[in-house]
């Protein structure tokens, strides 16, 4: 028998846990997590301070539950989505999720990213479970269909981290230029490459 106290009312809510993260991370895609206070989210979700804080016990485990759902949303998509399965390779792949990514509502969650890093860049050792879910996962992703495309392992990691980085720098670029036509022209090429 454990002597760990169940909170009842943490019991009794947890079926709103999803619920609540889902309009967290809007709230957060919405307004940025700089000046971020769990007073103002839960005012805005409409719930107490104390309920957000039985949901998430701090600001920082509130951002880390939004990272992951967002990850877990893209996750879900690149799984679901028709367009997404039938892409043949990873350049396909990534040329329709690159059209996805620049819809204004998606384009949120690198604006997020940039404020994220911006913010805890500067740390020498900086959050590794942050780290993980900006970087690691994404990279998962990205090495694990170049492997499929026949890529050996080694160099499949290596133009992950390349594919990554063109992606996000292009959209930084588009997010402060307004170029798309240009970034356009930019990730085709790339991608061109690396059918190559």
């Amino acid at each position: 028998m454990t002597d760990e106290r169940v909170d009842g009312r943490t019991l009794r809510f947890q079926h709103r846990r999803p619920e609540l993260l889902a309009a967290a991370t809007e709230y957060v895609l919405a307004h940025g997590v700089t000046d971020l206070s769990l007073r103002p989210v839960a005012q805005a979700l409409g719930v107490t301070h104390a309920t957000l804080l039985r949901h998430f016990s701090s600001k920082d485990e509130l951002i880390m539950r939004v990272l992951d759902k967002i990850r877990t949303d893209l996750d879900d998509r690149l799984a679901s989505d028709e367009e997404f399965r039938a892409a043949g390779s990873t350049a396909e792949l990534l040329r329709a999720v690159w059209r996805r990514l620049c819809k204004p509502q998606e384009q949120r969650q690198f604006l997020l990213l940039f404020e994220l890093v911006g913010h805890h860049g500067w740390k020498p050792a900086g959050d590794r479970d942050l780290a993980q879910s900006i970087i690691s996962d994404w990279l998962d992703i990205l090495a694990e269909r170049l492997v499929q495309d026949g890529w050996p392992a080694q160099d499949a990691s290596a133009m992950a981290t390349l594919m990554l980085a063109q992606v996000r720098g292009l959209q930084l670029d588009l997010l402060v230029s307004g170029d798309r036509d240009r970034v356009d022209r930019a990730i085709d090429f790339s991608l061109r490459l690396l059918e190559r």
